[in-house]
Parts: C-alpha cells; sequence; structure tokens
C-alpha cells in the first residue's frame, strides 16, 4: 500500500460526533417542533435520535447521509412544511456548533506533513471550512469538499475522484479514512485504499465488509501507517 495521500471524513472521523452535534439536535428538534407544532418524538424518529438518552441511533440520517437526504427525511414525514424552512432550520446556528476533536488533530496533521491530505464530507462545505476552523486546521488541507461543491455526496465516488484529479493522483495512491460504510464504499468503487475507524456510530462487523482494515480512531493512525510503510 503506498500512499501519497490521505482523505478524511469529518464528523465520526476527526470529531465526536455524539459530543459535537447531539445537544445541537436536541437544541433543533425542541425548537423546530415549537415553531410548526409538530411531536418531538416524530422529528426525532424521522432523524433516528434518541430523545431519551439524547443520543445519535446508529443508523440515523443525520450521522452518514447529506443535508438533502436529511431534509427530505424530514419532509417525507412532514410534507406540508415547505424543503427551504427546513433547510433554514438546519442551518440555523450549525457552523457555530463547537466541535470535539476526537485525538489532538494538530499533533496528528503535523505528524502526516509526507501526505497531500482532503477532506470530503456530506455536510456543507461552509460548515466544513468553519468547523476546521475553530481548531485552526484549515491550513493542512489541500482540497474540502462538501455534498454541495459540485462533485456529489458520498457513497457516490465524485468527490474523491475530483480530489484525484485535482492532486494528480490515482485513486490505488491515496487512502480514505471513515468511520460510515458510505466512506468506505465511495473508496472502494473506485479501487481507492480504505481504512474504517470505530469512533462512529457503525459496527466493526459493518466496516469490516467494506475494508480489512479498521482501527478504534484516528489517535492510532500514525502508528498504523508507519507499520503499513514497514511491511511494503
Amino acid at each position: 500500500m503506498k500512499i501519497k495521500a490521505i482523505i478524511f471524513d469529518k464528523d465520526g472521523t476527526l470529531f465526536d460526533i455524539q459530543r459535537s452535534w447531539s445537544q445541537w439536535c436536541n437544541i433543533f428538534i425542541g425548537k423546530f417542533c415549537k415553531v410548526h407544532a409538530l411531536r418531538p418524538e416524530l422529528l426525532a424518529q424521522a432523524l433516528n435520535f434518541d430523545l431519551e438518552s439524547g443520543l445519535f441511533r446508529k443508523d440515523s440520517i443525520f450521522v452518514h447521509g447529506s443535508i438533502d437526504e436529511v431534509i427530505d427525511k424530514v419532509h417525507s414525514v412532514f410534507p406540508k412544511i415547505k424543503r427551504n424552512a427546513i433547510h433554514n432550520a438546519l442551518f440555523e446556528d450549525i457552523a457555530d456548533t463547537k466541535q470535539v476533536p476526537l485525538t489532538d488533530l494538530q499533533k496528528l496533521f503535523s505528524q502526516l506533513y509526507d501526505f497531500k491530505i482532503g477532506l470530503i464530507t456530506n455536510d456543507s462545505e461552509d460548515n466544513a471550512l468553519a468547523h476546521l476552523d475553530q481548531h485552526s486546521l484549515i491550513k493542512y488541507f489541500e482540497r474540502i469538499f462538501g455534498y454541495d461543491s459540485g462533485y456529489g455526496a458520498k457513497p457516490d465516488s465524485g468527490q474523491l475522484i475530483a480530489f484525484c484529479d485535482q492532486m494528480a493522483l490515482e485513486p490505488n495512491e491515496v487512502l480514505m479514512v471513515g468511520d460510515s460504510q458510505y466512506d468506505l464504499i465511495a473508496a472502494k468503487n473506485i479501487s481507492m485504499h480504505c481504512l474504517g475507524v470505530l469512533s462512529g456510530t457503525a459496527s466493526e462487523d459493518e466496516l469490516r465488509e467494506h475494508t480489512p482494515h479498521i482501527i478504534n480512531s484516528i489517535d492510532v493512525l500514525y502508528p498504523w501507517l508507519v507499520s503499513i510503510h514497514k511491511k511494503e
């Protein structure tokens, strides 16, 4: 495995999905339901969010889907509410949501100076930039693509292809690191190396369907890369 570049997913990979987004989701459900006179449990069910524990369930569309998919899901449950109203409510204060890193990201990216670094997310590009900027991380990334950057969203491979094209790399020279089956499917479909991390909501069995390479979290990514290169 000769790696020249690494592409990261954002939520669940770089940042803790539960600690970063659960409080926001709880507030969103309360405010949205109050404005539109809805039953909170119905909206929570649509998002696969557990109101009792205040945590996302593993199959939450918010965890792995794009913003458009989240809007589609909410609209399917509440068809009388216009899609742009759902969109505007979702984006209210979302860029300012405090992101909780899964490791010391400054240290990690400083160790990865030999690699070109990218980020692809099913969140918006503006949100991705804002969330990375919270921790002064933008400087490490060659490219940052959201679902709205013009290359589609995972599990389609458009974002990955665009990164390879713009970096003049072949897919087999790149490693995709993600916590979701969407991340791994997008990579596998173009013969890109992929590494699953167990810091999201997917189980090891679910990720292992798509890659033999699994680590608990990116806090052990650098040692894993060193061990891989030593085997070559």
